[in-house]
């Protein structure tokens, strides 16, 4: 009797695994002991089958709670946390006592015991299976001991195998590639960096833009190639350091889910959606590898998509955390460029539509995604010309004024003011303080003058122009009106000693 007790165990888990697509977990040929699991109506429902003769309620409720126990350990393996537990009792005789008034909710989980005796087997899985929605097996369960012997055998060889090839293909999953771009990424990035601050600063907008930064204006006169070379630019040793860091980690993963060829795809034409968005988003001068990075993210979110419960249980809910992060953090720290990582983010989840995973083709989501990836590039660069016609880029030319200065090119200066200044927007007064101490710098003082006097008149209460002012003045001899300057740069500003010392001056 007992080897037919062990054939139906065997035959269950066969029809569960074979006919009812439910995934192999664990198998114990040695104790009969099988876990299966499969998500149903939108709760996981797992299936403890186990052969064994419990003589009374006490071993069985001990059982129970190392069933849960057992769970508990390994939650991170079920990506539901609506989990309903089938402990299913392959058995000769039911326990002597009264099993049936186990109190189920002193358990941690919903929990369904079925315990199939050799009186009540066939109904008791009909009942489970209709429970399940599920179609109840038709085979049939009176056989010989010598039948139900040989059959055993071929299912526990069965069973293990389905074990052993969910295991090889999950493994395959994630080795079809080899991490090689991503280190030829990480090298030239950083060889770049190195290049750009021996030659001259990754901090200087001057020296970025010379290197291929992405900035509005250069692009729409005709350099579009910002988009691609803005990739491989950094802004100071931390901004490279930390998107180093996340390549490796993640080009790494991704490279070896996608393989080479399709990870240099993603990479690359998820940095130049994340490029063009922002274009269309940001009129600041902008670089980094961020856009493409973030289309990493939107690699693994798309194998996510194919590979749901393999996702959730591996790197699921940790990248979740990881992208909500980056977005808290971009949306309190001004300096970052949201539309280059939410751009990249988008374009990297196309990007991996297009060429899909290895070994897997849809030919029209693919083709609907090379329609949408297009669309939606096109749509960006429209609106992004527009708003570089429609939205004033006088900040950029104040900081680029301002590099300039510092790196006493004041001629270069004076012509970046000048031309800024026929679409100053709300920067007037800082592009003409910044001419005039370009004017200053190059012995043209009526020129200065003239400037200082219009920022004063956009903005009375610059008191570094107040101060500009008065010492040009008091250099011309025009000490009534130098005084003037002097005592409303003090007054404004108290705190600065430099305008103190200036208004001081004059009473000596």
């Amino acid at each position: 009797m007992y080897i037919k007790q062990d054939y139906f165990l065997w035959k269950i888990a066969q029809d569960l695994v074979d006919g009812q697509n439910f995934e192999v977990l664990h198998v114990n040929k040695n104790s009969s002991e099988i876990w299966l699991e499969k998500d149903i109506k939108g709760k996981t429902h797992v299936f403890r089958l186990y052969h064994a003769q419990f003589d009374w309620r006490s071993q069985l409720v001990r059982d129970l709670e190392n069933i849960h126990l057992q769970i508990k350990q390994n939650r991170r393996l079920f990506r539901n946390r609506k989990i309903v537990v089938h402990c299913l009792y392959i058995s000769q005789y039911p326990p002597v006592d009264e099993w049936e008034k186990i109190n189920k909710d002193q358990l941690p989980l919903n929990t369904n015991i079925v315990y199939l005796d050799d009186d009540h087997k066939r109904e008791g899985i009909y009942n489970l299976y209709n429970d399940l929605g599920i179609t109840p097996p038709e085979w049939s369960l009176e056989l010989s001991e010598h039948d139900a012997e040989t059959h055993v055998h071929y299912l526990k060889d069965h069973m293990e195998r389905s074990q052993r090839k969910r295991k090889h293909d999950t493994q395959a999953l994630f080795t079809y590639g080899k991490p090689l771009l991503t280190y030829v990424l990480l090298a030239v990035n950083i060889l770049m960096y190195l290049f750009i601050e021996f030659t001259g600063s990754s901090t200087s907008i001057i020296t970025l833009i010379e290197y291929g930064a992405k900035y509005n204006p250069a692009i729409v006169s005709g350099e579009w190639w910002r988009i691609l070379s803005s990739m491989f630019l950094h802004i100071g040793t931390l901004h490279l350091l930390m998107n180093m860091l996340a390549l490796y980690y993640l080009g790494t993963a991704v490279e070896r889910i996608y393989g080479t060829f399709r990870f240099t795809w993603i990479y690359f034409m998820a940095g130049i959606f994340g490029g063009i968005a922002s274009f269309m988003l940001n009129p600041q001068v902008a670089a980094g590898a961020s856009g493409a990075i973030f289309g990493l993210f939107g690699a693994l979110l798309y194998f996510g998509v194919h590979h749901k419960r393999l996702f959730f249980r591996t790197m699921g809910y940790n990248l979740f955390v990881v992208i909500g992060i980056n977005i808290a953090f971009g949306l309190l720290v001004p300096q970052v460029d949201n539309g280059a990582h939410m751009g990249g983010l988008i374009g990297g989840f196309i990007a991996s539509a297009i060429c899909n995973l290895p070994k897997k083709r849809q030919w029209f989501l693919q083709s609907l995604s090379v329609l949408i990836y297009t669309a939606a590039i096109g749509m960006m660069i429209v609106l992004g010309i527009q708003q570089v016609d429609n939205r004033s880029y006088a900040l950029i030319e104040v900081q680029l004024s301002q590099n300039l200065i510092e790196e006493q090119n004041y001629r270069k200066a004076i012509n970046l003011t000048t031309e800024a200044l026929e679409k100053p927007g709300n920067y007037q007064a800082e592009l003409l303080f910044n001419r005039s101490y370009a004017y200053t710098k190059t012995e043209q003082y009526t020129k200065a003058i003239e400037d200082l006097a219009q920022v004063i008149a956009l903005d009375p209460e610059f008191a570094e122009a107040h101060f500009n002012l008065a010492l040009l003045y008091r250099q011309a001899g025009m000490m009534d009106k130098a005084e003037t300057h002097a005592n409303k740069a003090s007054r404004l500003k108290p705190e600065r000693e430099q305008f103190q010392d200036l208004l001081k001056s004059f009473d000596q």
